[in-house]
């Protein structure tokens, strides 16, 4: 199948904000130039731009053709990036997007992103654009953990893994796998380790074990039936099974495994995806038709929150502010108090959302709400009663995820 990639013109997407203050950096280093050691800043990579604030922006795709677009959530200001052919998934790892085609995995860097020091961040821009093409069976999930990414292939039952270094660099090259057997599985970096899937006699994942750099088995499996997502905190990586959660944590290089059960007297259906905002130890899930799954990994509890209606997607804000926010079937938006359980906010938003499926993203300040059907982005105050703050115009939502964090 054909596909073009339209060039991508970003100067307006690139604020020259001044670098936040390191030694001896006065001024930034010209683009493309190696700065000495002991005047770089944390996470620097040559040509990038380092900013005073995060360079946050919303990516956009659409689902039939491909079409994507960045906005920039600081100036506003929108540019074309690329198009890709009809797309079925779209995973996110830090700066760069994995956009799953008919022909393939597309690795798109955004152009921006966040790197951790100690107390502190450091923020970074670069002109975006598309890497390449990882050449991969039928490639599914992706995982990474800042240093290397592992894109697992369904039908062979392997995880390509590719250094960060090389995508920053423009490179796609692949420096080793981790093997299991074919099935819908995931390999997650985690520390100098992997946490791979493995397939139970149904082809369905039920386990999780670790392995090493050598495709080594340092932890056996864990039981977790029925697999279906997972999600990294402070606290360890989670997987969501149909009996609860399975948590795997890291101690000076040893491994544990820790079941996290529902409730005795739980009723409603499994979360089979967990969302959060990202750094938080809480995490989300729409509960059937009945309400939302939230899992406090710090405290390893779950708890039902009823909804009045059904939810399609949810996520769980976590920290000092105390919130689970959906979208509903009806097309409200709500804040749970995940204490309680009480809806503290419902407010109209979306129409006919039954024929779409809203994305729902969230970070320090915001959340974000897609209408695929109206081809409109919504920013939620979720502090202020679930106030709109903006809304954008985009040429598709069929996809949403928030870039630079």
């Amino acid at each position: 199948m054909h596909r073009t990639k339209t060039p991508l013109l970003l100067l307006g997407l690139l604020p020259l904000l001044a670098a936040c203050a390191t030694p001896d950096a006065g001024t930034q280093p010209d683009a493309g130039s190696q700065t000495p050691a002991e005047t770089a800043p944390h996470g620097y990579i040559a040509g990038a731009q380092e900013n005073s604030e995060p360079q946050t922006g919303l990516l956009t795709l659409d689902r039939e053709t491909g079409e994507a677009q960045l906005l920039s959530l600081l100036t506003e200001e929108t540019v074309d990036a690329g198009t890709f052919g009809p797309v079925s998934t779209v995973h996110q790892d830090g700066r760069y997007t994995f956009i799953t085609t008919d022909d393939g995995m597309d690795v798109f860097d955004t152009g921006a992103w966040t790197v951790a020091h100690g107390d502190h961040d450091h923020y970074y821009s670069a002109e975006p654009g598309v890497v390449g093409t990882l050449e991969l069976e039928d490639p599914g999930a992706v995982a990474g953990n800042g240093s290397v990414i592992a894109v697992f292939s369904d039908s062979e039952g392997y995880a390509s893994l590719y250094l960060r270094e090389d995508l920053d660099a423009g490179r796609i090259v692949e420096t080793g796998r981790i093997t299991t057997s074919p099935h819908r599985g995931v390999a997650v970096p985690f520390e100098d380790f992997f946490l791979v899937s493995v397939a139970g006699a149904d082809g369905i994942p039920d386990g999780v074990e670790v392995r090493n750099l050598d495709d080594q088995t340092v932890l056996p499996k864990a039981r977790c039936p029925g697999l279906s997502a997972h999600a990294q905190t402070r606290a360890g990586v989670v997987f969501s099974c149909t009996d609860g959660a399975l948590l795997i944590t890291e101690d000076d290089g040893a491994f544990a495994a820790e079941h996290i059960p529902y409730p005795a007297d739980a009723s409603a259906e499994p979360a089979d995806t967990l969302n959060h905002r990202p750094g938080s130890n809480e995490l989300a899930g729409p509960a059937g038709d009945t309400g939302v799954w939230h899992l406090d990994v710090s405290e390893r509890v779950w708890t039902f929150l009823e909804t009045p209606v059904p939810v399609v997607a949810a996520s769980a804000v976590g920290g000092d502010t105390q919130r689970v926010l959906a979208v509903s079937t009806d097309g409200s938006l709500l804040s749970l108090n995940p204490e309680s359980g009480a809806v503290l906010n419902q407010v109209p938003l979306l129409e006919h959302v039954e024929d779409s499926v809203p994305q729902l993203r969230i970070d320090t300040s915001r959340a974000y709400v897609s209408d695929p059907n109206g081809s409109t982005v919504y920013e939620i105050d979720y502090a202020d009663g679930l106030r709109v703050a903006r809304s954008f115009d985009v040429p598709s939502a069929d996809f949403l995820l928030e870039t630079g964090l």
